[in-house]
């Protein structure tokens, strides 16, 4: 015979017992009092101190404390009682929770994700709390903490009686769009292994992923494969690429369809990656944003290409800097940093300026000897390091590919000693 399956269904407050008062009593405690539900606590002894700020009568359940109980949780962990209380459920007429002990039980806990009004439960029939609560976490991570609000709305017009045949079409979808959040993920340099773990466990939530042309294969076929739809919003240069403001259209779009939207970008977002511009964006449409850091190539090719930015007696710290504005436009302030400076310079978007570079180091007194170091496609089995001086910039820049970062300073000559990933090559 096929097993029966519980029905989830949600109560209205119940006159309760609470029995113990441990750590699991805390638990379950907790869920009611988020229920605002009035409880009755009895314990033989408070074990958690969290109980000293409740009335917990001390004692041993007897019969004539069972009267008049619509529910009885039994979280002692004592399972004599347990089977007490199961033998005298129908006589008094309360539904039995025994925690841990699903064969007594009438109804389960659920994990639940609450937005006020809303509620979402997550019950495994008593078989994994666990993993009740993990979906749960899960749930949460999805849906837009705006819910709440629509929560409201709703829940008024119901009171006053405004919801009629003409608005329901607009109700589903003001629902439909309160859905939508995007998700703002730094990607880290280029492989799968660079991942976080919180960018990683995100991918499993996506809809779509709008991604930039520095997302590693690896990561484009990770999220093939798992159902995600991959659109390329890369810029490059010399080639047609999406605006800013088409992505800007792209993830308002998507996520007024009721998606999760991942804004995957290479390295960690708040590196030159425009997370404010799509940030502030977002929210100014009502779209709720989550972001998620990532490592940055600009350090992750430092580490890995053995040069310490921060070498102590060298140099006082690093300086991350963009080697042009906005639409690819060279400028000259961050080489100020450079004249008789005691920290290292980590310029980003650098490669296609080695000779303006260059120039006006020249032009500003900036010694060329000064040491230097192109290192490409940073954390890839082709990761190449190029070593000379800032004089040399343009040479180096020939034999290496993009992208590319450019580490300028004295603490470059002084870490040949350290290990490094790839190819190095010294002028």
């Amino acid at each position: 015979m096929q097993d029966s399956f519980t029905l989830p269904i949600a109560l209205t407050p119940k006159k309760t017992l609470l029995i113990g008062a441990g750590n699991v009593a805390k638990q379950k405690h907790i869920a009611l009092k988020e229920s605002k539900w009035e409880v009755q606590i009895i314990a033989r002894e408070r074990k958690d101190s969290y109980f000293e700020n409740f009335n917990v009568e001390i004692g041993e359940v007897q019969d004539s404390l069972l009267y008049g109980f619509e529910l009885v949780i039994d979280a002692s962990g004592d399972e004599k009682l347990g089977a007490f209380l199961w033998e005298r459920r129908k006589k008094f007429g309360y539904l039995l929770n025994v925690v841990d002990n699903p064969k007594l039980c009438d109804f389960y806990f659920g994990a639940i994700a609450r937005y006020q009004d809303l509620s979402v439960l997550v019950s495994t029939n008593g078989v994994s709390p666990i993993l009740a609560q993990s979906i749960r976490d899960k749930i949460a991570r999805i849906l837009p903490n705006s819910l709440e609000s629509l929560v409201e709305k709703l829940k008024k017009m119901r009171q006053n009686l405004k919801i009629d045949e003409s608005k329901k079409e607009q109700i589903k979808t003001e629902c439909k769009q309160s859905l939508g959040k995007v998700f703002i993920i730094g990607c880290g340099p280029n492989s799968l292994q660079s991942l976080t773990l919180k960018a990683l466990e995100t991918f499993e939530i996506l809809d779509v992923a709008l991604l930039d042309n520095l997302i590693g294969k690896e990561i484009w076929n990770l999220l093939e494969n798992i159902g995600v739809t991959c659109i390329s919003v890369g810029k490059q240069k010399g080639k047609q690429s999406f605006s800013q403001e088409k992505i800007n259209t792209l993830m308002l779009q998507y996520a007024k369809e009721g998606k999760n939207v991942g804004r995957l970008k290479g390295g960690d977002p708040i590196i030159f990656g425009r997370v404010f511009e799509e940030g502030s964006f977002l929210k100014s449409h009502n779209i709720e944003v989550e972001c998620i850091s990532g490592l940055s190539s600009s350090l992750n090719g430092a580490l890995t290409s053995g040069i310490t930015p921060t070498l102590r007696g060298v140099s006082a710290g690093v300086l991350i800097v963009s080697a042009h504005l906005r639409e690819s436009v060279f400028h000259t302030e961050w080489l100020h940093y450079l004249k008789n400076s005691p920290y290292t310079l980590i310029v980003m978007m650098a490669y296609s300026f080695a000779d303006k570079i260059v120039q006006n180091a020249k032009e500003l007194g900036i010694p060329l000897s000064l040491p230097a170091a192109f290192i490409s496609k940073v954390d890839s089995k082709e990761q190449k390091s190029i070593i000379g001086t800032l004089g040399q910039l343009e040479q180096m820049a020939k034999l290496c590919d993009k992208p590319a970062i450019l580490i300028l300073g004295k603490a470059v000559g002084e870490c040949l000693c350290m290990p490094f990933a790839g190819q190095r090559i010294i002028l």
